[in-house]
């Protein structure tokens, strides 16, 4: 004699007092995105987490694409956020003081929300391009007054190369950080401070012949040699 099936918890109704807000079915679908990536992840699977069904998914928030980019944008949202504030607090305070606060930031959202941030950095999914994108843009715009201000500091001209500098900070922090979200055992402070130091040699170590090269106009179809 076959044994019955066990029930289907994804399809079960829970009292109208009980279901999930769309905050915790966010979460539910952070959580799995984040562990399972894109396409291993279910509706099923995120019903499940959030002890909800379904139905309640589809009803909220449409199909998987459409619950992934609502879980993107709101986790997006959030690290913009939290790196404009820590952004807000530096001025006027010492160039090294500024770049410790904005590295921290990083690091420090890595170490405390290590999910939203392998959502956010950990996925090649298509529907979140325009997130990241704009998400990238507004780190390394923040990144880039910073540079700015150094360059200035140091008599220098700002040219393109600040800008591809700025590209490099936040490539070089974001990896970083990303590095510190898939390991629980790392200190994300001492993560943060190292980092730091790394970008502050950097800055100080920038060979002014290097800088010219780059922020020299180039004429059309002239080849760098």
């Amino acid at each position: 004699m076959s044994r019955p099936s066990p029930p289907d918890r994804s399809s079960t109704r829970r009292s109208p007092a009980a279901r999930p807000t769309d905050d915790q079915l966010l979460d539910a679908a952070r959580a799995v995105f984040a562990e399972r990536g894109y396409a291993q992840a279910t509706m099923g699977l995120i019903a499940e987490r959030a002890d909800s069904t379904k139905p309640t998914l589809y009803a909220h928030f449409g199909d998987k694409a459409a619950l992934f980019r609502a879980t993107v944008s709101r986790e997006a949202a959030a690290l913009r956020a939290w790196v404009i504030q820590a952004y807000e607090t530096t001025d006027p305070a010492p160039l090294e003081d500024r770049v410790r606060r904005s590295v921290m930031a990083m690091f420090g959202y890595a170490g405390a929300h290590p999910e939203s941030f392998r959502l956010l950095f950990d996925s090649a999914v298509d529907e979140m391009s325009n997130e990241r994108r704009a998400l990238a843009d507004t780190i390394a715009t923040l990144v880039l007054g910073q540079i700015r201000d150094h360059l200035t500091a140091r008599g220098r001209p700002v040219g393109p190369s600040a800008e591809l500098l700025a590209a490099m900070m936040v490539g070089l922090v974001g990896r970083a950080a990303m590095h510190v979200s898939h390991s629980p055992g790392l200190d994300p402070i001492a993560a943060g401070e190292l980092a730091t130091g790394f970008v502050m040699a950097a800055l100080r170590g920038l060979d002014p012949a290097l800088l010219e090269v780059v922020d020299r106009p180039q004429r059309a179809g002239q080849c760098v040699t």
